[in-house]
């Protein structure tokens, strides 16, 4: 019994590890794309329009693809055969660790930086976009987070009263 509680716990950091690495990744490309788009002097206007949407579709394939994985991992399931995955774990752990404090030292080196690249932005407009970039992936990945575990109670569920049956 010890073992299984441990187990459990166990698949459980698994699963907060790679969802930790997934939004690392997501934030990544939607950073990396708000600050292509500033380094390209697109409008301010657009950036804070685009950024959102491409937050909202990212995160919306992102589910899509998590849903669909599920759906096609649980058609010959079997408990027993399941072993915990070593290298995915590591790698994923990886990721979540080191991806995020790169990104952050990236945005504070095109802040320090902005002033000398010779871009028409204002400091203000940099931070009105950083702060609805944040404001647009903080909602996207509660979202996401929120629809799939509504997805996966449903699936709970009715497996439950198949069970029962």
């Amino acid at each position: 019994m010890k073992k299984q509680i441990f187990s459990l716990a166990l698949w459980m950091f698994f699963g907060f590890v790679a969802v930790n690495a997934a939004d690392s990744i997501l934030r990544f490309i939607i950073k990396a794309y708000l600050y292509f788009g500033l380094w390209f002097e697109f409008s301010i206007d657009f950036l804070s329009y685009s950024i959102p949407i491409l937050g909202f579709i990212i995160y919306s394939l992102t589910g899509i693809l998590v849903i669909k994985y599920i759906n096609h991992r649980t058609i010959n399931f079997e408990l027993s055969e399941i072993e915990f995955p070593k290298a995915s774990y590591f790698v994923t752990a990886l990721i979540a660790i080191l991806l995020n404090p790169i990104t952050n030292k990236l945005t504070g080196l095109f802040a320090e930086n902005m002033v000398t690249m010779n871009l028409d932005y204002e400091s203000s407009e940099f931070l009105k976009l950083y702060g609805t970039t944040e404001a647009s992936l903080g909602v996207c990945g509660w979202l996401t987070i929120i629809f799939l575990s509504i997805y996966l109670y449903r699936i709970y569920k009715k497996n439950e009263i198949e069970t029962e049956q």
